[in-house]
């Protein structure tokens, strides 16, 4: 399966090398008062889990876990340089077994930060501070949040490879959680670009790290919110230009490595307008 995943990312990767310009990408800041605003609809489905081992098994007793989510992210310029940044999450949430059943639904945490560009030249710098905060939820189950605040500090890196149709980032960040579950390692690599106007792609190897340092008896209440686990995911993502303000999106993110968390795949479609 795993091998699977592989080579249609690297069928990706070859498709976007016949792609030309560049498309919007993590280490870029936006220009002052231009925005960008991504409403994405994902669906998240689970049948299995990987263990301590990383080994992966079916959920006991037939069970599924499904995560449908309307998420808000925002990008806004306060200047060339600094960019505002928000993100927003509405949950359906269940999880079933032959035995049990519990559904919940409300609003999730709420991200905020802010990037500022450090270099533009020879490649794109920029740092960015990131708060999570958490929702008006309460003991849900399953849980629509871990019921606290994190911060992350990440450095991001942008190259646009031109001539060449494509463009690269690298990005590396630490979350400090600030209960029971661990800290957690965030690094993250992507590779796009443009087919002329209208077609864009992009690909995303995402990985979490547990920093392995939760507070004994820590529990969760879904579980994609264990409180030490890894996740390495590929997200695939092909879109659409309508004009140049607004954009449609399609994306395929499986997970492919992983321990003490869920194991599936979340399919997703989101309206891009930016200006």
């Amino acid at each position: 399966m795993k091998k699977s995943f592989l080579c249609a990312g690297l069928a990706v990767l070859i498709f976007l090398c016949g792609l030309h310009g560049l498309a919007w990408a993590g280490a870029w800041t936006n220009r002052q008062k231009g925005m960008y605003n991504k409403l994405a609809l994902n669906y998240f489905v689970s049948q299995d889990y990987y263990d301590d081992d990383s080994d992966r098994h079916g959920l006991a007793y037939d069970g599924k876990f499904t995560d449908l989510n309307l998420n808000w992210y925002l990008e806004y310029g306060l200047t060339d340089d600094l960019t505002l940044i928000c993100s927003l999450y509405y949950k359906w949430l269940e999880e079933e077994n032959d035995y049990f059943r519990a559904e919940s639904n409300g609003v999730g945490d709420l991200e905020v930060g802010l990037k500022w560009k450090l270099i533009d030249e020879p490649l794109v710098l920029a740092l960015q501070g990131l708060a999570k905060i958490a929702g008006p939820y309460d003991d849900e189950v399953p849980g629509l949040g871990s019921d606290q605040t994190d911060f992350e500090l990440r450095l991001l890196l942008g190259k646009s490879l031109y001539p060449l149709p494509l463009y690269l980032g690298l990005e590396a960040a630490y979350r400090w959680r600030t209960k029971a579950p661990a800290d957690e390692w965030r690094l993250l690599a992507e590779i796009g670009g443009n087919a002329g106007k209208y077609f864009y792609g992009r690909v995303k190897l995402d990985c979490i790290f547990s920093a392995n340092n939760a507070e004994k008896g820590a529990s969760y209440s879904n579980i994609t919110l264990t409180p030490e686990y890894d996740l390495i995911t590929l997200d695939t993502t092909l879109g659409v230009n309508f004009n140049q303000h607004l954009s449609l999106e399609l994306s395929y993110k499986p997970t492919l490595s992983g321990q003490n968390t869920a194991a599936g795949y979340t399919l997703s479609s989101a309206l891009i307008y930016s200006y």
